[in-house]
């Protein structure tokens, strides 16, 4: 992250420090970046979902109990509520939609694979195409790698729906020898993945994610041929099962892109809403 703006003094204030008051590595600083936007984002789901949230609900509350009374039976007037209703209901939806995309509450909850099940079928209803999943229901990951691979995922659709035009996009999800491998492959227009400059942010967003996490980021694309992006972490020892390990799929060439695992960073924040 650039840091020109800032003097070494204001840098040091908002890093984090070791045990002599020194500034730790950069890949440990963009660690804590990270940890703290996400942390950041669950604060904001937490007051969404509860303020906001309790807010829409009263409203609807007191739609329905204007439409129960008698007086509210005239066509005109009833049709108004109803009008009403729609819209909160439509607010709600909404909320939520914002709630699970700050800070996916599934994924706490009830882990990785089940929360790129609902990140897919949420994406379908903004893709044009087809988008097929193959997720292992069996693998068991949480904490950061989880977020991490799901935040990539996430990128990784925002940026298909928004610039590689494509009409198939495939999400798979499973292990590989001793790892858990996400990989996501579009038919879309591609790119020259060895000309990815410092200013596309989210492909060097997954690439700080993969760091934090010792993980690997590979992509490949070259224009006119889609893309590829697998991302791989260690798998927990009580999830890696070599009779079931396999490789997701994938025939793209491009230029291979390999993180080089950082230290795991300290004063990791609460991420439960």
């Amino acid at each position: 992250m650039p840091v020109s703006s800032r003097s070494p003094t204001d840098v040091r204030a908002v890093a984090p420090l070791d045990a002599a008051g020194c500034p730790r590595t950069a890949a440990e600083f963009t660690a804590w970046l990270q940890r703290t936007r996400e942390a950041e984002r669950a604060a904001l789901a937490r007051e969404l979902h509860d303020e906001l949230g309790a807010i829409l609900t009263a409203a609807r509350l007191d739609v329905a109990w204007l439409a129960a009374q008698p007086a509210c039976h005239e066509p005109a007037l009833a049709q108004r509520l109803e009008a009403l209703r729609r819209v909160l209901a439509q607010g709600i939806g909404l909320k939520r939609r914002i709630v699970e995309d700050l800070h996916p509450t599934i994924l706490t909850h009830l882990g990785l694979a089940p929360a790129l099940e609902q990140l897919v079928a949420s994406s379908r209803q903004r893709f044009d195409g087809r988008l097929a999943a193959s997720i292992d229901p069996s693998v068991a990951l949480d904490g950061e790698p989880a977020l991490a691979l799901y935040r990539i995922a996430q990128e990784a659709l925002t940026n298909v729906h928004k610039y590689a035009g494509a009409t198939l996009v495939r999400v798979a999800l499973c292990r590989v020898r001793g790892r858990i491998e996400l990989a996501v492959e579009d038919d879309g227009r591609g790119f020259d993945a060895g000309a990815v400059g410092c200013g596309h942010h989210g492909l060097a967003g997954m690439h700080h994610r993969m760091l934090a996490v010792h993980g690997t980021l590979e992509l490949r694309s070259a224009p006119g041929t889609g893309a590829t992006i697998r991302a791989s972490v260690p798998a927990p020892s009580r999830a890696a099962r070599p009779d079931t390990d396999r490789r997701v799929t994938g025939r793209r060439r491009g230029t291979r892109v390999t993180a080089t695992p950082a230290r795991p960073a300290r004063d990791t924040p609460d991420l439960h809403p």
